[in-house]
Protein backbone atom coordinates (compact mmCIF):
# COMPACT_ATOMS: atom_id res chain seq x y z
CA UNK A 1 0.00 0.00 0.00
CA UNK A 2 1.37 3.41 -0.92
CA UNK A 3 1.92 6.10 1.70
CA UNK A 4 -0.76 8.22 0.09
CA UNK A 5 -3.26 5.35 0.35
CA UNK A 6 -2.30 5.05 4.02
CA UNK A 7 -3.05 8.77 4.41
CA UNK A 8 -6.48 8.32 2.84
CA UNK A 9 -7.11 5.33 5.10
CA UNK A 10 -6.02 7.39 8.12
CA UNK A 11 -8.49 10.17 7.16
CA UNK A 12 -11.29 7.58 7.06
CA UNK A 13 -10.14 6.21 10.44
CA UNK A 14 -10.27 9.74 11.90
CA UNK A 15 -13.77 10.20 10.48
CA UNK A 16 -14.81 6.97 12.20
CA UNK A 17 -13.27 8.28 15.43
CA UNK A 18 -15.01 11.66 15.38
CA UNK A 19 -18.31 11.04 13.58
CA UNK A 20 -20.07 9.91 16.77
CA UNK A 21 -18.67 12.79 18.78
CA UNK A 22 -19.78 15.31 16.15
CA UNK A 23 -23.11 13.57 15.61
CA UNK A 24 -22.42 13.09 11.88
CA UNK A 25 -22.50 9.30 11.72
CA UNK A 26 -25.17 9.32 8.99
CA UNK A 27 -22.83 11.09 6.57
CA UNK A 28 -20.97 9.29 3.81
CA UNK A 29 -17.30 10.26 3.45
CA UNK A 30 -15.21 10.34 0.30
CA UNK A 31 -11.51 11.20 0.39
CA UNK A 32 -9.93 12.76 -2.68
CA UNK A 33 -6.75 14.48 -3.71
CA UNK A 34 -7.58 18.13 -4.32
CA UNK A 35 -7.16 19.46 -7.84
CA UNK A 36 -7.05 23.03 -6.53
CA UNK A 37 -3.42 24.04 -6.02
CA UNK A 38 -4.00 26.84 -3.47
CA UNK A 39 -5.80 24.87 -0.77
CA UNK A 40 -4.22 22.98 2.08
CA UNK A 41 -7.28 20.89 2.86
CA UNK A 42 -10.96 21.36 2.16
CA UNK A 43 -14.33 19.79 2.64
CA UNK A 44 -17.15 19.84 0.12
CA UNK A 45 -20.65 19.35 1.38
CA UNK A 46 -23.33 18.46 -1.15
CA UNK A 47 -26.34 20.20 0.43
CA UNK A 48 -28.96 18.88 1.22
CA UNK A 49 -27.50 15.37 0.91
CA UNK A 50 -25.61 13.57 3.66
CA UNK A 51 -22.25 13.23 2.02
CA UNK A 52 -18.98 15.05 2.37
CA UNK A 53 -15.75 15.01 0.40
CA UNK A 54 -12.48 15.66 2.19
CA UNK A 55 -9.95 17.06 -0.26
CA UNK A 56 -6.30 16.97 0.66
CA UNK A 57 -3.23 18.55 -0.88
CA UNK A 58 0.30 17.22 -1.34
CA UNK A 59 1.32 19.67 1.41
CA UNK A 60 -1.19 18.27 3.91
CA UNK A 61 0.01 14.76 3.03
CA UNK A 62 3.65 15.73 3.73
CA UNK A 63 2.67 17.44 7.00
CA UNK A 64 0.78 14.30 8.08
CA UNK A 65 3.95 12.28 7.64
CA UNK A 66 5.76 14.68 10.01
CA UNK A 67 3.12 15.43 12.67
CA UNK A 68 -0.01 13.30 12.89
CA UNK A 69 -1.37 15.17 15.92
CA UNK A 70 -1.39 18.50 14.07
CA UNK A 71 -2.86 16.78 11.00
CA UNK A 72 -5.63 15.40 13.19
CA UNK A 73 -6.37 18.88 14.54
CA UNK A 74 -6.68 20.25 11.01
CA UNK A 75 -8.86 17.35 9.92
CA UNK A 76 -11.27 17.90 12.81
CA UNK A 77 -11.78 21.42 11.46
CA UNK A 78 -12.83 19.95 8.10
CA UNK A 79 -15.19 17.48 9.79
CA UNK A 80 -16.84 20.41 11.60
CA UNK A 81 -17.72 21.89 8.21
CA UNK A 82 -20.15 18.99 7.93
CA UNK A 83 -22.10 20.69 10.71
CA UNK A 84 -21.75 24.32 9.64
CA UNK A 85 -21.92 24.12 5.84
CA UNK A 86 -25.67 23.47 5.58
CA UNK A 87 -26.22 26.70 7.52
CA UNK A 88 -23.74 28.52 5.28
CA UNK A 89 -25.47 27.19 2.16
CA UNK A 90 -28.88 28.39 3.30
CA UNK A 91 -27.66 31.80 4.46
CA UNK A 92 -25.84 32.55 1.22
CA UNK A 93 -28.86 31.67 -0.92
CA UNK A 94 -29.93 34.73 -2.89
CA UNK A 95 -33.63 34.60 -2.03
CA UNK A 96 -33.64 33.39 1.54
CA UNK A 97 -36.59 34.24 3.75
CA UNK A 98 -36.42 35.07 7.43
CA UNK A 99 -38.17 31.77 8.21
CA UNK A 100 -35.59 29.79 6.20
CA UNK A 101 -32.78 31.55 8.04
CA UNK A 102 -34.43 30.89 11.40
CA UNK A 103 -34.93 27.19 10.53
CA UNK A 104 -31.28 26.81 9.48
CA UNK A 105 -30.13 28.61 12.63
CA UNK A 106 -32.23 26.38 14.86
CA UNK A 107 -31.04 23.23 13.06
CA UNK A 108 -27.40 24.22 13.59
CA UNK A 109 -28.02 25.19 17.22
CA UNK A 110 -29.80 21.91 17.91
CA UNK A 111 -26.96 19.98 16.30
CA UNK A 112 -24.45 21.65 18.62
CA UNK A 113 -26.74 21.00 21.60
CA UNK A 114 -26.95 17.32 20.63
CA UNK A 115 -23.16 17.10 20.62
CA UNK A 116 -22.97 18.56 24.12
CA UNK A 117 -25.84 16.39 25.38
CA UNK A 118 -24.26 13.28 23.91
CA UNK A 119 -20.87 14.09 25.42
CA UNK A 120 -22.27 14.65 28.88
CA UNK A 121 -24.92 11.89 28.67
CA UNK A 122 -27.80 14.20 29.47
CA UNK A 123 -30.04 12.20 27.19
CA UNK A 124 -29.64 8.81 28.87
Amino acid sequence: MTSEKKYQQWIRKMFDKYKFILFIEKYHLKVKKDSEKNRYMASQFNYPYLDIDILYSPESFKDWQKDKKDAERRLIHEFCHTITDPFYTVTTDRYISKNQLEDARERLTDHIAQIVNKHFNFLS
